[in-house]
């Protein structure tokens, strides 16, 4: 008999969190260079990230979670579109962006 209402077990919701950061933080790092190979600056730049982390976000929901974060977090789509969620890679990618662009068109 099921009453509606989903269990999460700790273990297994700190991998799917665990899961989703290393995505984002790949995406980050690939974001960063191909920013840095096209060299966007100052605000088109950061636009890039924006873009490229909410692109990420809809593909972890339609692939990932097969169109039910409800499955894997408690917090559904919140988990995946939440300020935090959507800047977790951000340092890696001002890191890539700067090397990249550093490389391409300084060095």
């Amino acid at each position: 008999m099921s009453l509606g209402k989903t269990i999460y077990v700790d273990k297994e919701l700190g991998e799917n969190v665990g899961c989703v950061s290393r995505i984002r933080i790949m995406s980050a790092l690939v974001a960063g260079v191909g920013a840095g190979l096209l060299g966007l600056t100052n605000l088109a730049g950061a636009l890039f990230f924006v873009v490229s982390a909410l692109f990420t976000s809809f593909a972890i929901l339609c692939f990932g979670c097969e169109g039910g974060p409800e499955r894997y977090f408690p917090s559904g789509k919140k988990e995946l579109f939440s300020f935090g969620s959507l800047f977790t890679g951000g340092m890696t990618y001002i890191l890539a962006w700067t090397v990249a662009y550093d490389a391409i068109y300084i060095f």
